[in-house]
């Protein structure tokens, strides 16, 4: 089930902008119907989660809110709910105030261009200012949780980044027509990060097929 949780790589960094729902319609969507699409466990997931998401998305250019991009982002934000739950379990370490402009301004609106262009692509979906930052904190939050759950328990040898380098960055060059890169210490640390964000990967997977099967999802209304 590869690709529900995106990075620090596309998989950690995106999918936790809409890791909460909130049935209340701001009032630029006031001539949009909000609809309970999907209860999770004890919490649900409504038409705007879904939107919001979307436009969260700095890869999806231009916006686009189709049926089929809205199904698919919902499976994901299943999926990230009952990531939130299970960290909700544990003391949080709530996010400071610094941290959350930080994040929004170096990790959100500095993907999309600037602040103009996340401004007008916020009001397209009706996503407000207390909103957003509200979604930015849970972000940090499962972010945090992350680390902790699954991150701080890797340990890559250094004989596996050595084997990551023979089999894949020195192939890769080869492709390109160009002389592989010194393995240095810069190198050495970026495919280190690189395998370690693919075992995270790997274990958020393997919790989702775990939790969904334990989960109680009840499917309230259909996309079309």
């Amino acid at each position: 089930m590869s690709g529900r949780l995106l990075a620090v790589t596309r998989k950690l960094l995106f999918v936790y902008f809409a890791f909460f729902a909130c049935p209340v319609i701001s009032v630029a969507q006031s001539e949009i119907t909000d609809r309970l699409l999907v209860l999770v466990n004890r919490d649900v997931l409504t038409e705007s989660d879904v939107r919001w998401a979307l436009a969260l998305d700095p890869e999806l250019q231009p916006l686009d809110l189709s049926a089929d991009n809205r199904r698919a982002m919902l499976e994901r934000l299943i999926d990230q709910k009952l990531l939130l739950q299970e960290a909700e379990k544990l003391p949080r370490n709530e996010p400071t105030e610094e941290e959350i402009t930080e994040h929004l301004n170096k990790e959100v609106i500095a993907k999309f261009g600037g602040n103009e262009k996340f401004v007008e692509r916020m009001r397209k979906v009706g996503l407000e200012q207390a909103m957003l930052r509200e979604i930015v904190r849970r972000r940090l939050e499962i972010l945090k949780y992350v680390d902790f759950r699954f991150r701080s328990f890797i340990f890559i040898k250094p004989e596996e980044i050595e084997t990551y380098y023979r089999n894949t960055v020195v192939p890769e060059a080869a492709r390109k027509g160009v002389g592989a890169p010194e393995l240095d210490d810069k190198l050495r640390s970026d495919i280190e990060a690189r395998l370690i964000n693919d075992r995270v990967n790997a274990e958020l997977d393997r919790f989702f097929d775990e939790a969904r099967t334990q989960a109680q999802i009840t499917r309230l209304a259909q996309i079309s």
